[in-house]
Formats: C-alpha cells, sequence, structure tokens
C-alpha cells in the first residue's frame, strides 16, 4: 500500500474521533462544563462555559479542515500539525489529571469518556503516534511529488 493510502486511513481515523468527540461535548454541553468545573486549574474552571463551545467548534473546524486535506492534498499539512498540537494539549491534561491523584472524570464526552485517565492516556498516545505518522507520510509525499516535478 503506498504511503498517502495509510496517510489517508490515518486522517480518516482523526477525522471519525474528533467528530465524535465534538458531536458528544455538544450534545452533552452541560455535562462536559459540570465535569471542566471539576478540573484542578482555576483558568479552567473560570473560562468552563466558554471552553465548552470553543472546543467542540476547534474539534469541527479540524474535521473540515482534515476532509478538505483529503481532497486537496496540499492542504493536509497545517491541520495534521494542529491535531498534533491538540493531542499534545491533551496529553499534557491527562497526564496533569493522573499525577494529581484525583478521581474525576473525563470531559471528552462520549463512550471514550468511559476509559481510565491511564486508558486515555494510553489511547490518545496511541493518536499521538499515528498523527505523527501522517506528518512524516505527507512530508514524504511533499518530497516525492517535487523531486518529480523536478524530473
Amino acid at each position: 500500500m503506498k504511503s498517502n493510502r495509510w496517510k489517508e486511513i490515518i486522517t480518516f481515523l482523526l477525522i471519525i474521533l474528533f467528530a465524535y468527540t465534538a458531536t458528544s461535548k455538544f450534545l452533552d454541553y452541560y455535562r462536559f462544563v459540570f465535569q471542566m468545573r471539576l478540573a484542578p486549574f482555576p483558568l479552567i474552571k473560570m473560562f468552563a462555559p466558554a471552553i465548552g463551545w470553543i472546543m467542540p467548534l476547534l474539534e469541527w473546524m479540524l474535521v473540515i479542515a482534515l476532509g478538505i486535506g483529503i481532497i486537496y492534498p496540499r492542504r493536509l499539512l497545517r491541520p495534521l500539525w494542529m491535531s498534533l498540537f491538540l493531542f499534545l494539549l491533551f496529553e499534557v491534561y491527562i497526564s496533569v489529571m493522573l499525577l494529581s491523584g484525583l478521581r474525576l472524570p473525563c470531559t471528552c464526552g462520549g463512550v471514550i469518556s468511559e476509559m481510565s485517565w491511564s486508558g486515555h492516556l494510553i489511547f490518545n498516545a496511541v493518536f499521538l503516534l499515528l498523527n505523527g505518522i501522517a506528518l512524516w507520510l505527507h512530508k514524504k509525499d511533499i518530497q516525492h511529488d517535487l523531486s518529480s516535478e523536478k524530473r
């Protein structure tokens, strides 16, 4: 299978994940905000209602950008970097929650919120790795396209 096929598969997985979590957060907005207010972060507590709208909107914008990137591969680099950054933020948040020792519910939404914090850490790390692989494959495809144009 060509590298861009794997990149497309990974991008579709990212789209499904972000669409699912964003929709879950929108559909259960009040629970999402309530759970964020339990977190041991004063800024998150204070801005929970705004984050409750901004995070799922950002995830949906990312879904659209990743979808456009599948159709127009030259536009995929930025959404892949944005999703990698978002996964890194989630990984830091999950790590801090694990280290805090608090047994708080996850704010992810949907079935994913049923995972333990260590399960989340692993799940998120897998998607972080997949995202990194998609970026590497994308870079490889761009280099191949550039070398083909020079010939």
